[in-house]
């Protein structure tokens, strides 16, 4: 059974963060999970490093004053976003991305909730320094908020639709089962989606329509033998294209509320869509969980 006893849900205090909040506490409603709400003070490596410059940077920093403002800060975020639901604050410092994957590490947490979204000039092209750092090192599942300047709301406690998309490699065989527990678990239509790449470029049906033919029916063949291995029998979507056009379509087109994808150790040969998740988190239209 898939249950995520423990969330945690880091927050800058930023408008990204408190546009996650609803979901936070969807989701936990949905699966009676105890939130905890994380808020990381960034300081400088040298003071967290035990450098021996960390001695003049306490001439500069009062580090006291700066925990005591975090917490009250924390302690209204939590007021103005969880107003009616009982949630854990907890105030961490050090560099943010390497103090969430060890608060994961050192408490029983079963997924972190966040955001996708920075600041500067490319946070429309790029997911944030922090959350990508916490997908490349959580080993964990990571929901991500929708990389968009106006969210969609698609709350838990209204899910109907899920997707999950697949790679052929044998790794995603586990994502599969994954995603079929939790579809099965909380009741929702699930469909899975396949990118076929250079079917919509190199070998379009149109230039080379045999290439066409044998690359979806490959993609056909190895995703039977999947479903077969894991004993499903969900409805394929397949197209030519990138993963993540191909991902984001789908998702528009099934009104999918939710998006299952295979993470891993992103820069390791993992397989495409594993390699890939960084684009298909970004270019999402609704939340994904990625494992």
């Amino acid at each position: 059974m898939i249950a995520f006893e423990q969330i945690l849900f880091p927050t800058d205090f930023s408008q990204q963060s408190a546009a996650v909040a609803p979901g936070v506490k969807a989701m936990a409603q949905r699966f009676g999970s105890e939130v905890t709400v994380l808020h990381v003070i960034d300081l400088p490596p040298v003071w967290y490093g035990g450098a021996p410059e960390a001695a003049a940077w306490s001439a500069l920093i009062n580090a006291g004053r700066l925990r005591l403002e975090a917490g009250v800060a924390l302690d209204r975020f939590i007021a103005n976003c969880f107003p009616d639901m009982h949630v854990t604050p907890a105030v961490e410092e050090g560099d943010a991305a390497r103090q969430i994957v060890d608060y994961v590490q050192n408490h029983k947490t079963g997924l972190i909730m966040m955001p996708t979204r920075g600041y500067g000039p490319f946070r429309a092209t790029l997911l944030g320094s922090v959350t990508a750092k916490v997908l490349h090192d959580a080993q964990i599942p990571v929901w991500t908020g929708v990389h968009a300047e106006k969210l969609v709301a698609h709350p838990a406690e209204r899910w109907k639709r899920m997707l999950c998309a697949l790679d052929t490699a044998s790794a995603d065989l586990s994502v599969l089962r994954w995603a079929a527990e939790l579809a099965g678990e909380q009741g929702l239509e699930l469909r899975l989606v396949h990118a076929v790449e250079g079917a919509d470029a190199t070998f379009t049906e149109e230039r080379d329509p045999s290439m066409h033919e044998f690359l979806f029916n490959i993609a056909k063949e190895r995703l039977a033998q999947m479903q077969a291995e894991a004993g499903t029998n969900f409805e394929v979507c397949l197209r030519p294209g990138r993963a993540a056009r191909v991902v984001s379509q789908a998702a528009i087109g099934h009104q999918a509320d939710l998006i299952v994808i295979g993470r891993g150790v992103i820069h390791k040969a993992l397989g495409r869509l594993r390699s890939r998740a960084y684009s298909i988190i970004r270019e999402a239209p609704c939340p994904v969980i990625s494992i």
